[in-house]
């Protein structure tokens, strides 16, 4: 009886080293992944938006005139590749109209869109047809990551008949960036911000696309300097595109 009892004792007592030795172990391997720099099971997955180094289509109105050169230089900081495509005095329906924006798409293969519209739209009072633009805007963007910047206010419109609120509805405000009330510089036309102004207004989105407040926020720390900038693409007031 006393043989059997001092087996059993001995039978637990290499368990409980066995068991032991293996936690003793199993530190020593997590201790040897943080030495050496080694991914543990916790470790932040690789492919966080914010780290990832995008092709970003930026179109839009004349007010990418200042908009644009801003960007380029966010891009240029942070690792992105940015295509602009100024269309002077296009609205929503200009581009949901047309097959400017598929085209664009599978031309430049952007992995992040922005979209800079509403201006030439301000004014006008067939809300629902606009929405209908935005929509099909949207659609055309599919799964592909965007936020919208809203139109600046105009002098020669007192009061904008719903067309901020309606983007905004549309596209949600997480992806919405409201310039409405925004009090910027302008230019000898009374129209469009300085570029200094514009570069003050785009640091105001990208700290925004820069947050927790979009949908899918995006690496855009401020830029050390400013870059030549070079339109991707440029097509006057006069220009009508193809009609889908």
């Amino acid at each position: 009886m006393k043989r059997q009892i001092m087996a059993m004792v001995t039978m637990a007592t290499i368990a409980l080293n066995t068991t032991a030795q293996g936690v003793l172990d199993s530190i020593e391997v997590v201790y040897d992944q943080l030495i050496n720099g080694a991914e543990t099971e916790s470790a932040a997955p690789k492919d966080n938006p914010t780290n990832t180094h995008h092709r970003i289509l930026l179109i839009g109105d004349s007010m990418l005139d200042g908009v644009g050169r801003r960007f380029n230089d966010y891009a240029h900081a942070n690792g992105h590749t940015l295509y602009t495509s100024i269309w002077y005095g296009s609205t929503t329906k200009n581009w949901a109209h047309t097959t400017e924006l598929p085209r664009l798409i599978q031309k430049v293969h952007p992995t992040y869109v922005i979209v800079c519209l509403g201006t030439n739209d301000l004014g006008y009072n067939d809300i629902s047809a606009r929405a209908e633009a935005v929509q099909e805007i949207m659609r055309e963007i599919g799964d592909i990551p965007f936020v919208w910047i809203g139109p600046v206010s105009l002098r020669n419109i007192k009061r904008d008949p719903g067309i901020v609120n309606m983007i905004r509805q549309n596209v949600g405000a997480d992806r919405f960036y409201d310039s409405y009330n925004l009090r910027i510089s302008r230019g000898a036309d009374g129209i469009h911000p300085t570029f200094a102004a514009a570069a003050v207004w785009v640091d105001g989105v990208a700290r925004w696309m820069n947050s927790a407040e979009t949908a899918t926020p995006i690496k855009l720390d401020v830029p050390a300097s400013s870059v030549p900038f070079k339109d991707y693409e440029t097509h006057r007031s006069s220009y009508k595109g193809k009609k889908k």
